[in-house]
């Protein structure tokens, strides 16, 4: 709905705006060589705009105050990469880290979760690795003799989330590589349904 008391945006405003948006939903997702090419892109279509990123200010100090806290070095890569995933869990159910050992993937996760309770928001973390369990033990299973049903290591995790107050920010984390057989099953959680749909028929 448009706010008819706000002052007209210009031309360049809007621009301004629109390579903001298209910057906050993709550069996270790029490697650096594909990230320097789209920026490249991004200059040819939209020239003379200037790029500026979402300003977190409050969250940025958390940030720094977080790292130091860690026993960490302060980087200004590092920041910008916790902003990326900040952004990328306000628009998504579920996010991806993807890279080598040894790559800072989850020191990303224990900054800005550090940061995030700095700034007096509680952050419960439930943390599992997928391939080291089966599908049985990680979903749930129904004892064939009495019929009755076993929560997993994943949706007792599960439950527990739904049962916190909305200003939680409760994590799942699925700690290990990406498998078909166990990532299948989180389809329904991942879409826009938002439900883990259980072997039993059970939607959570």
């Amino acid at each position: 709905r448009k706010d008819k008391s706000a002052p007209p945006r210009t031309e360049a405003a809007e621009a301004e705006l629109m390579v903001q948006s298209l910057r906050v939903n993709t550069l996270s997702k790029l490697t650096f060589s594909d990230a320097t090419l789209f920026n490249g892109i991004i200059d040819d279509i939209f020239p003379k705009i200037a790029v500026r990123d979402i300003q977190y200010e409050d969250l940025t100090a958390a940030v720094k105050d977080a790292t130091a806290q860690l026993g960490l070095q302060q980087s200004d890569t590092q920041v910008h990469k916790v902003m990326q995933l900040y952004e990328a869990m306000n628009q998504r159910m579920g996010v991806v880290l993807v890279g080598p050992s040894g790559s800072g993937k989850s020191t990303l996760l224990k900054i800005l979760r550090k940061a995030m309770e700095i700034l007096g928001s509680e952050v419960p973390l439930h943390v599992m690795n997928p391939k080291a369990l089966p599908r049985q033990q990680l979903l749930g299973h129904m004892d064939v003799d009495t019929r009755e049903w076993y929560d997993g290591v994943l949706s007792t995790a599960a439950r527990k989330v739904v049962k916190e107050p909305q200003t939680t920010r409760s994590w799942i984390f699925c700690d290990g590589d990406i498998d078909p057989e166990w990532v299948e099953s989180l389809n329904s959680v991942l879409d826009d349904n938002r439900l883990l749909t259980m072997p039993n028929g059970v939607r959570i």
